[in-house]
């Protein structure tokens, strides 16, 4: 499968994954999720009951009970894009005589950024329970603005230590709660919240560096295909010389078929 393609496939999923949210995590008021409900009332004419009640009951295993889809489809597109870089882009880095350090860093991330993502999947993300709530009481003061003394979880029943939310997907409090991430299949607490940014910091840090050595390599082909200096025969029949739009046309062109 050729680079662009590949890219299309990731901005699909990207983009699906965010009407998804926007549909089933409560947020039908942004533009995105105003679209998606008159695509929904729009298709609900023509898409059978039992076709409707069986992707409601999908979407809400997906998006409200804790599952594994979201981990896979990240490490599945992550394994393709290192691929693609790594037959495509790094063979011809080498030719180029790029520096091995600089191939190596992404590697270096990735390596970085599993760890990173492993620790926010399986690491406790602050659990309150009767062993600890004591404790973690004391860590904040109530505001009594948005936290307010006294406060009982009807779920955990117990008070709610200042800063802690009950999770809906996980089923359980969690001490300084920041949100539920579906891409780790865990929530984001006091105990996790540092890993969880050093995962989002690799990962651009990897896109970054991907997308600098695949510009690189693509002016690099340019430059040795001599495009700067060449000239091509209009619909008249008269020589033009190349403009930047088409070496970018031509560049985009040869990283999709090399």
């Amino acid at each position: 499968m050729d680079f662009l393609s590949l890219f299309a496939i990731y901005v699909v999923c990207v983009l699906t994954c965010i009407f998804l949210v926007c549909k089933c995590s409560r947020y039908e008021q942004t533009p995105v999720g105003r679209l998606y409900s008159c695509w929904s009332e729009l298709g609900s004419r023509w898409v059978p009951e039992w076709m409707q009640r069986f992707s409601q009951k999908a979407l809400h295993r997906i998006f409200h009970q804790r599952n594994s889809l979201f981990v896979i489809l990240h490490l599945l597109l992550e394994g393709a894009v290192y691929g693609e870089f790594s037959y495509e882009v790094f063979g011809f880095c080498i030719e180029m005589d790029t520096g091995v350090p600089s191939l190596v860093v992404p590697y270096l991330l990735l390596a970085m950024k599993t760890y990173f993502f492993y620790q926010c999947c399986h690491r406790d993300p602050g659990t309150v329970t009767e062993e600890n709530h004591v404790a973690l009481v004391a860590v904040y003061q109530y505001d009594r603005v948005l936290f307010q003394p006294g406060v009982s979880c009807p779920t955990c029943l117990f008070v709610k230590p200042a800063r802690s939310k009950h999770c809906r997907v996980c089923n359980r409090c969690v001490h300084r709660f920041d949100h539920h991430c579906i891409w780790v299949n865990n929530c984001v607490g006091a105990r996790n919240a540092r890993h969880f940014l050093l995962y989002l910091l690799c990962v651009c840090a990897m896109a970054g560096d991907i997308m600098v050595l695949t510009a690189d390599m693509l002016f690099h082909a340019v430059l040795h295909s001599n495009l700067l200096h060449a000239y091509y025969i209009d619909q008249q029949g008269q020589q033009q010389p190349v403009g930047f739009l088409f070496i970018i046309q031509v560049g985009l062109g040869y990283g999709a078929t090399h």
